[in-house]
């Protein structure tokens, strides 16, 4: 994924692959890397990796200077990188720490001069979560691969509603509005009708340097409906 299929036009500029992929420079192994610069404190909490050497985010604290620069980034439309969970912390302030752990990375960090923090870091982009925009909302969710959207329901972050049994209503269907592809975001079923095969999943082949935005049936209507009009305006 990531470029394989032309982005629908009623939904603008905003949702283009390769604009998102510009962002970072690939190198080997399916890596990403990328600077971020956020204001002190980053509202971020690293950890180190249990497995390899190295340093991870592991959490992004709402509402800190990490969330709200992803937020300016992903939901404004601002300039630059979102961080994600499970980026490898490289280095700060362009001192390298790759490999290194968290009781040599923590004092660069909290000892740096000025207000913010510019840390270069390292995503597996086809590995790890993905970053999932609900539309019109602005609510994101991290959520690993192959994991059903309806589970961003279930802990609160999108309310997904459908009033039939079988997935037919289409109340639930969400929209990809770069690759267009509609996903049934509900767990309706029922044995007397089979549901739609409209997948369910987060794709678990997804290039996560690119957002995974959803807008719901209704506004992914309105949009096409404006479109409509201003094509029909300009002819």
């Amino acid at each position: 994924r990531g470029g394989q299929a032309e982005r629908p036009s009623i939904f603008g500029e905003n949702y283009d692959a390769e604009d998102w992929k510009g962002r970072v420079k690939f190198i080997e192994g399916e890596r990403a890397v990328f600077d971020v610069t956020i204001p002190k404190p980053l509202g971020l909490r690293p950890r180190d990796f249990p497995n390899r050497p190295g340093v991870g985010v592991a959490k992004i604290d709402e509402g800190g200077n990490a969330d709200a620069l992803n937020r300016r980034v992903v939901i404004d439309g601002e300039p630059g990188m979102f961080v994600l969970e499970g980026d490898e912390v490289v280095a700060v302030n362009g001192t390298s720490v790759e490999g290194k752990g968290l009781e040599d990375v923590g004092p660069l960090v909290k000892d740096s001069p000025g207000d913010s923090v510019t840390l270069t870091l390292v995503r597996y982009y086809m590995q790890g979560p993905v970053r999932v925009v609900f539309i019109p909302s602005g609510q994101m969710a991290t959520m690993k691969r192959k994991v059903e959207i309806a589970s961003a329901a279930k802990v609160g972050v999108q309310e997904v509603s459908y009033s039939c049994k079988e997935g037919w209503c289409k109340a639930c269907w969400h929209t990809d509005p770069m690759f267009g592809i509609v996903y049934r975001a509900c767990d309706a079923s029922s044995p007397k009708r089979p549901p739609p095969k409209n997948p369910r999943t987060i794709p678990e082949k997804w290039n996560s340097v690119v957002p995974l935005w959803l807008i719901g049936r209704r506004d992914a209507m309105q949009l096409k409906k404006e479109a409509e009009a201003r094509e029909k305006a300009e002819a």
